[in-house]
């Protein structure tokens, strides 16, 4: 976005926000634009295709009578004439064609708004391949600027965070219970982006979406719905009727003695995920349904209760792969048997609290075992990469449209 505003900025614009300072009465002003979207293809022996998509707040007093203020989507494809593997300067390099489509078209702002564009943005061009360039090379860590043909073209679509940083959006495989891959068919796609600056390791982001769509895929296949046997807990914790006579005196009418009780945990809705700072959290909607199998009535449960299973996300990169855990936060009870007193519920939550964390989250994170492979990026593979958790809404990076006209919000023309 700082390029965009840059190259705007030499027909008048200031840097924060992008306001155009125009004294043309016709020429339209840019108060503010999104994160562009880049590609960039190469072109052996002339250069480059640059292409970039953005979303702007144009503002406009050409329309008779009134100011116009309209949001508008731009695609700008740029024809550049370099030397294709090295830096450029203003003498090898130059755009020698750029085109311009404004979506929606609105007749009195088309043309303006195409013009004002073509001439502000006609140098960006090199400074997309030079800062693209930049990031390869320190990729790479080539001690020269000049790279092996093809280099431009080995990184996907991506964006400009500043003169040395990119920042690319990726499209990942999504694993399955048995560590293979999900067809695309099954579920969204799992989107994340890579910031690739000078003198850092690789920077992987997972926003809350790329977060739920990992989950969503253990969940399809009944991952977060178990059984819990004796078996499964450590000695120090007791899975038997004894640990809850004292909080349901009831069940001893029922219950010769100490028997084994199995938990049964039903998650019949998709994880809900939310982030908040760098911290992520799942909570699980989750029914428990406790049985004792030495009883002749073992298909019938003791008792339930419903309660919000909320676990913390911890995704991390080992081996070029990105790999996620889940520790247990917290549990909410919100059903809880009518036999139970009000001074038994904190009791209950607390048994079950460590029931779950002992046997339900290994376990889970057994189905969670799910190895997402990180593309090859020039031959660098993101082994090292740190991954980090973004909050899209105090994301530094606009990836949505905002701002005002300076007549108001009822200026805006509605699209």
């Amino acid at each position: 976005m700082a390029f965009l505003r840059k190259a705007v900025s030499s027909r008048g614009c200031g840097a924060q926000p992008c306001e155009c300072k125009i004294h043309h009465h016709d020429l339209p002003k840019i108060l503010n634009n999104t994160l562009p979207k880049i590609s960039l293809r190469s072109l052996p022996g002339f250069g480059h295709q640059v292409g970039f998509n953005t979303q702007l707040l144009v503002e406009s007093t050409s329309a008779p009578g009134r100011g116009l203020c309209v949001q508008v989507e731009a695609d700008v494809a740029l024809l550049v004439q370099d030397k294709w593997g090295a830096l450029q300067n203003n003498k090898d390099c130059k755009t020698v064609d750029i085109n311009i489509r404004v979506r929606p078209k609105v007749p009195l702002l088309d043309q303006p708004l195409k013009h004002f564009l073509s001439d502000g943005l006609r140098k960006l061009g090199c400074d997309i391949v030079n800062t693209r360039l930049n990031a390869v090379s320190a990729l790479l860590g080539s001690g020269t600027p000049v790279l092996p043909l093809g280099a431009l073209g080995d990184l996907p679509p991506f964006s400009i965070i500043s003169g040395d940083a990119i920042q690319l959006d990726l499209n990942l495989p999504v694993g399955d219970t048995e560590g293979g891959v999900v067809a695309s068919a099954q579920g969204p796609p799992l989107t994340a982006t890579l910031l690739l600056a000078t003198g850092r390791p690789p920077q992987l982001s997972l926003s809350q979406r790329a977060l739920s769509v990992l989950l969503e895929s253990v969940q399809r296949q009944g991952g977060f719905s178990l059984s819990i046997t004796n078996s499964m807990v450590p000695s120090s914790i007791s899975l038997s009727t004894s640990a809850l006579l004292p909080l349901i005196p009831q069940l001893a009418r029922i219950l010769p003695g100490s028997l084994p009780l199995e938990l049964r945990v039903r998650v019949a809705n998709e994880p809900v995920v939310a982030v908040r700072g760098r911290r992520a959290t799942a909570t699980l909607k989750a029914s428990v349904d406790i049985f004792s199998p030495a009883l002749q009535s073992s298909q019938k449960p003791l008792f339930s209760v419903d309660t919000d299973i909320v676990l913390n996300i911890i995704p991390s990169v080992s081996d070029g792969k990105l790999q996620t855990a889940l520790a247990l936060d917290s549990i909410n009870l919100t059903r809880a048997p009518l036999r139970l007193g009000p001074l038994g519920v904190s009791p209950l939550a607390g048994w079950l609290k460590q029931v779950l964390a002992a046997a339900y989250v290994p376990a889970i994170n057994d189905a969670l075992r799910v190895s997402v492979p990180l593309p090859n990026i020039l031959n660098t593979s993101l082994r090292n990469a740190k991954v980090d958790i973004t909050d899209a809404d105090n994301s530094p990076d606009q990836t949505s449209l905002k701002g005002s006209c300076s007549g108001g919000s009822s200026t805006l023309l509605a699209i």
